[in-house]
């Protein structure tokens, strides 16, 4: 059975972020980086900075957000940003307890 994560942020506190021509440009202080982003990653980090979240979670929620339908190819997508904004070091994971 697969392990549930809840992921995390510090978003927006240690970033400086601009829009330039419709991407975030994010800056993360922690790690030096810069970062170019488009939709729909600022608005997962904007969810995950208001509470941690599963994947499963954030994407209704995002869902939600943008008036789309949670249906099997939305989770999809949520699953796969997911693995490029920890890639990036923008999130982390933490095991679920429950």
């Amino acid at each position: 059975m697969a392990r549930d994560y809840l992921y995390r942020t510090d978003y927006p506190d240690s970033c400086r972020i601009e829009t330039v021509d419709g991407l975030a440009l994010i800056f993360h202080r922690p790690s030096g980086t810069t970062h170019f982003l488009d939709a729909p990653l600022p608005d997962m980090l904007a969810l995950l900075a208001e509470h941690a979240a599963t994947a499963e979670s954030l994407a209704a929620r995002l869902c939600a957000r943008m008036g789309l339908e949670l249906d099997d190819e939305a989770r999809e997508v949520v699953s796969r940003r997911l693995v490029e904004l920890t890639a990036a070091g923008l999130v982390w994971t933490q095991p679920c307890t429950a």
